[in-house]
This record gives C-alpha cells, structure tokens and sequence, in this order.
C-alpha cells in the first residue's frame, strides 16, 4: 500500500517507481510482523503468505477501480515496492532447499537483513497503524479527486 500511496503523492512513473522500490527498505527499519526463523517454512507462514498475496491482488483491483487513470502507476509502484522481498524467495526456496546450500548473502542481503531488527508478532500492530494510514490517506485522495470533478 506504501507503493500505491507513492503513486498517488508523485504520479511521475520515473520517480515513483524508483521511490516505491526505497520505501520497502525504509518500511523495513521500522517494526513489523515477522516469524521465528523456525516458521519461516512452516505451515502458518505459508498460509500468512498465501493470504497476504491474495490481499494484495484485491487491493491492486479497487485501486485501479477508484484510480483507473493511475492504475499501471499504482500497480507499477506496488510490485516495486514488494520486490526487495523477492531475494528472499530466491535465497530461501532455491539456494537453501533445492540446491542445499547454505545462505550466502550479498552486500544488498545483508544490508536488507541488517535493516530488518524488529520483524516479531506483535509488529503486526504497527503494520495496521500503517495500513489505516495509507488507506486513509488514499481514501481522502479519491474523495478529493471525486469532489474534484463535481
């Protein structure tokens, strides 16, 4: 949501896509939801994950309802700024699992790993302040744009 709220404040795509990609590094400096090591496979984080996901795609689909002439930018900005997360998947599922490896990470990893010092339970909390944040935000911004035409 961080990445459609950029979409929505810059509306440049050379900007905001660059922007929405940072922000996932900035959002991960502050507490956030996050497993023990041990679950990171297990089956609650996969039920975690696969509803997440889902809760993004319908987001992605209201957002371009409200916002169709922004909705590439949007979901540009979104994708961007879920993609650092995507290393992991690399590292987690293929390096470790499937070529039995242990994980190695690069300056970008160990940075993106050093930045990450809070993920617990209760990280969740923060996360929904934020996520009533920008959903507020984006709400006021499709009312402004509604009263806008009027």
């Amino acid at each position: 949501m961080t990445g459609a709220a950029i979409a929505l404040i810059v509306r440049q795509p050379a900007l905001a896509v660059p922007l929405a990609f940072l922000s996932h590094f900035a959002t991960d400096m502050i507490p956030h939801f996050g497993l023990d090591e041990k679950e990171v496979f297990g089956k609650r984080f996969n039920t975690i994950l696969v509803v997440d996901f889902l809760f993004a795609l319908s987001l992605m689909a209201v957002l371009a309802i409200l916002f169709p002439a922004y909705m590439w930018l949007i979901w540009a900005c979104m994708i961007a700024a879920a993609s650092p997360d995507l290393m992991w998947a690399y590292h987690r599922l293929y390096i470790e699992h499937l070529k039995k490896k242990k994980l190695k990470l690069g300056r970008v990893g160990r940075f993106h790993s050093k930045i990450q010092w809070s993920q617990t339970i209760p990280g969740a909390y923060v996360e929904a302040l934020w996520f009533v944040g920008i959903i507020s935000f984006i709400l006021i911004e499709y009312y402004s744009s509604v009263i806008a035409a009027r």
